[in-house]
């Protein structure tokens, strides 16, 4: 996950053929005697030990991820029949699904062996935790050499503070906006040019009955949390959260990011945040009624990381890194259900199945286009600083108060004349909330404007489960009584 995030699930079918061989031992009796006994004789009896070799053991790999199920059975599926599976006894493999806010304890426990998907951000934190292996051994040394360093203006592998690599990037994304042309063309709503647009009242225009746009909140999507933050960086902290505070009221947050391609693939809405590849699925699927859209003011391409847990079983991670980073393994994110851009231009020589061959050419050229992109010089070390500050602020203040969010903006709108008197409002409606102080027996946080330093500051903070139900709890609030006092 993302950053990621579900699609529409691939029908495979492996066919097992087993074998049993029964051997049948037959029993012969020879039956010796007479009238009369015979002399006395000693028999011998030889005992042979038969010495059976034992079957050697079987392994599960235990693979800690944000990646859909559609993506999970199909490398499953693929890994579990190539030879570095079998040759290395590696029977089954079992995901664990979860929001990145659980990955830390999860890795801790031991109960990962590969982390993977998710984000860049997701992985620079884990790596400062200290919650990666170093990708030092020969073996996995010849296998990062195979992705380029680059890619589309941005790093496809990162070190540690050792200059230790870390991860290795194993496909790579741009974002965007999914659209359903069916839905904007009936109701004469405008198809999204860029980021800004999505802020504007048109979109308003069917709440509170139909929303036009849909987002994920920020702490359930990686990739949709990523466009946010494309916002926030690009337009400046206080516009950049005004614009995100439009965008929530004009829209509908239905849960993770497969659930906001589910609404604009299904015309629930007309437009949705999104990672490049579910754009891609959607047009494949709906062709002429959904399209994807690169904001023509900003975008960022991203490396989607995958990395070996510090605790887990590295030997059988470094088959699983291997096999995703092979030409076999990145062709897999070229079938119809995926969709996805690979990181190594090999991929694409490989054997493409028949009927296949439009799209696989739909995606060598967006691959080549992705990487001449010039996206915004994202701060990935600021989105680290941020990654929970800025997911719970945006989760307490748009999503948990956004009826009252919507209900003002709709009054905003009906009792404005001009986009100037829109704007005099909205802004009030949007303004950064003034945190209060924090005190218990052993700690206090003082309180203060959610600025971008506040932000730094406060986030450690927020991985203590406590104290992140506090302070959402008290943005939640704040937000209400904001919106509530505007209206």
């Amino acid at each position: 996950m993302s950053e990621f995030e579900s699609g529409t699930s691939r029908n495979m079918i492996i066919a097992v053929v087993v074998i049993v061989i029964i051997g049948v031992a037959g029993v012969g009796f020879v039956m010796l005697g007479g009238l009369e006994p015979g002399p006395t004789t000693t028999t011998t009896t030889t005992t042979t030990t038969t010495t059976t070799t034992p079957p050697p053991d079987e392994y599960t790999l235990k693979l800690l991820t944000r990646h859909s199920p559609t993506i999970q059975n199909a490398y499953e599926n693929a890994f579990l029949v190539s030879s570095l599976a079998t040759d290395n006894h590696i029977t089954d493999i079992i995901w664990t699904y979860v929001e990145d806010s659980l990955w830390d304890g999860i890795i801790a426990k031991g109960d990962a062996d590969v982390v993977w998907g998710g984000g860049p951000t997701i992985f620079d934190q884990l790596m400062v935790d200290g919650r990666l292996a170093p990708l030092t051994s020969t073996y996995m040394e010849t296998v990062a050499a195979r992705v380029p360093d680059e890619f589309g203006g941005v790093d496809l592998k990162r070190n540690n503070s050792l200059d230790q690599l870390s991860w290795v990037a194993a496909a790579v994304s741009s974002f965007g906006l999914t659209v359903n042309n069916y839905f904007l063309d009936y109701y004469g709503l405008p198809v999204p040019e860029n980021w800004t647009v999505l802020a504007d009242p048109v979109y308003a225009e069917l709440l509170p009955a139909i929303p036009s746009i849909a987002m994920a909140d920020a702490p359930k999507s990686s990739s949709n949390r990523r466009c946010y933050e494309i916002i926030s960086q690009a337009y400046g902290w206080d516009e950049g959260w005004d614009l995100l505070a439009r965008m929530a009221a004009n829209a509908v947050m239905p849960g993770y990011s497969g659930d906001v391609k589910a609404a604009v693939d299904n015309g629930l809405v007309g437009i949705a945040m999104s990672i490049d590849f579910y754009g891609y699925q959607s047009a494949n699927e709906r062709p002429g009624v959904c399209e994807y859209i690169v904001p023509s003011d900003f975008t960022v391409v991203n490396g989607d990381p995958i990395a070996i847990a510090s605790l887990g079983q590295t030997d059988l991670a470094e088959y699983f890194v291997d096999f995703v980073l092979s030409a076999e393994g990145q062709a897999i994110w070229l079938d119809p259900d995926l969709m996805r851009l690979p990181v190594i231009e090999a991929a694409f020589h490989e054997p493409v199945p028949a009927g296949q061959e439009d799209l696989h050419d739909a995606l060598y050229l967006a691959y080549n286009t992705t990487k001449v992109t010039t996206g915004i010089d994202f701060n990935d070390t600021e989105s680290v600083g941020l990654s929970n500050s800025f997911k719970y602020y945006f989760s307490a203040v748009l999503a948990g108060a956004q009826t009252q969010l919507v209900d003002c903006w709709l009054r905003i709108i009906a009792a404005s004349s001009t986009p100037a008197e829109v704007d005099s409002y909205a802004v009030q409606m949007s303004q950064i909330l003034t945190s209060p102080t924090f005190t218990n027996a052993t700690l206090t946080i003082p309180g203060g404007p959610f600025t971008l330093e506040y932000a730094l500051g406060i986030n450690g903070y927020l991985a203590d489960e406590t104290l992140r139900a506090w302070y959402m709890n008290e943005w939640t609030n704040l937000a209400k009584l904001q919106y509530n006092g505007i209206l």
